[in-house]
């Protein structure tokens, strides 16, 4: 009798957290996304899974979840930070973003691209856990990779790789001979925002697919912590 009770009081408590998590999924106050590219590392990692709310306020610079409409690049839920609202100004120069005129990228931890020597694939292939497509080889000594500040080593050859040439998507959608690291000024419209992926130099964000509409936020990422 006393294991029934024990039993039924587990499959009842059970059964409400169920209930609850379905309940506060239909109305958005819980919600999970996976998420298959890295473009929001090092802080969100390629192949994981967040969690994010509505009911939290969808703050500047926090990480957010959005729906992407725009045929071209695939619909889906994408997740990156809201660094512009309605009337900031956005430029980035020389891979580092500023707005309404204040460096802003100090706050975060990222991901920049950065050209590397053999012995550093090496080491951060053997000791780092990177993969072989991780690396772009520029000739047979060097080769670019998408870095955050904690794995640079002073022990090998490394500087920021900034990209000066304009890029043709960029360029077809804002109609200025800009690239991802030198980019803009622009200034947010009205009933817009604009994000970026933490992954500076691999992330398809407001750079390529233009403005986003403030009622296609989906929700604040509540894990990993934001």
């Amino acid at each position: 009798m006393f294991k029934n009770k024990i039993f039924n009081r587990i499959l009842l408590t059970g059964s409400a957290i169920v209930t609850l998590l379905i309940i506060a999924k239909l109305f958005g106050v819980l919600q999970y996304a996976y998420v298959p590219q890295a473009g929001g590392e090092p802080n969100i990692k390629k192949k994981s899974f967040v969690f994010m709310t509505n009911i939290l306020p969808y703050d500047k610079f926090k990480l957010i979840t959005y729906n992407q409409t725009t045929e071209e690049f695939g619909k889906g839920a994408y997740v990156q930070r809201l660094v512009g609202v309605q009337g900031d100004k956005i430029q980035i120069i020389n891979g580092d973003l500023f707005v309404n005129n204040e460096s802003v990228d100090s706050r975060f931890k990222l991901n920049h691209a950065y050209k590397i020597d053999r012995a550093f694939v090496n080491e951060l292939m053997l000791n780092k856990g990177k993969s072989e497509n991780e690396f772009y080889p520029i000739n047979e000594d060097f080769f670019i990779t998408n870095l955050s500040k904690d794995e640079l080593n002073n022990n090998f050859s490394y500087e920021r790789f900034i990209n000066s040439n304009p890029d043709p998507e960029i360029s077809k959608l804002y109609h200025k001979k800009w690239s991802a690291d030198n980019f803009g000024p622009v200034t947010v419209p009205p009933g817009k925002v604009f994000f970026l992926g933490d992954n500076r130099n691999a992330s398809l964000d407001s750079r390529y697919i233009g403005f986003v509409d403030e009622d296609e936020i989906v929700g604040r990422i509540i894990y990993p912590k934001n």
